[in-house]
């Protein structure tokens, strides 16, 4: 009983060792097998698109104006939650929440602002986008992932 007890134990040990050890014919590519499949980088501080942070922003207020008449108005934050709205008298709709967020999220993915961008270029590619030529007020005010505050008063 000892003996098929211990013999047991050893053709089981066995089997897990050839089982372990064995590569099943599979060739490692590229050096060691222990290599990780996913690498990160460390994020910049303030977040961004690359680095999985969102637009890299948590608050986007955009007001413009045209002929002292409001013309756009563009409400991004996020809280616990992303909460958008988006008015566009030029071409005549008011957006909220998901139906907001797919007409925002092309604009931020046009523009791609960071908190180094600078004011001027931040400006012309708004207006580009949204193709604005002349306006009596422009107003933007974006706090970055970071709290760094960015604020653009033109005009009124």
């Amino acid at each position: 009983m000892i003996k098929l007890k211990l013999f047991g134990t050893i053709l089981f040990a066995s089997v897990l060792l050839i089982g372990g050890c064995g590569n099943s014919n599979k060739k490692v590519v590229d050096g060691n097998k222990d290599e990780p499949l996913i690498t990160s980088e460390p994020e910049d501080e303030g977040g961004s698109m690359e680095t999985g942070d969102g637009y890299g922003f948590s608050e986007f207020d955009l007001e413009i104006d045209i002929d002292g008449a409001d013309a756009i108005d563009l409400d991004y934050k996020v809280v616990k939650k992303v909460e958008a709205e988006y008015e566009n008298k030029l071409q005549d709709y008011h957006l909220k929440d998901e139906p907001a967020m797919a007409k925002i999220h092309d604009l931020f993915m046009d523009i791609k602002i960071t908190k180094d961008t600078p004011e001027d270029e931040v400006k012309q590619k708004i207006l580009q986008f949204l193709h604005i030529d002349n306006y009596s007020k422009f107003d933007l005010e974006v706090v970055f992932d970071n709290g760094q505050l960015l604020e653009i008063i033109d005009g009124e």
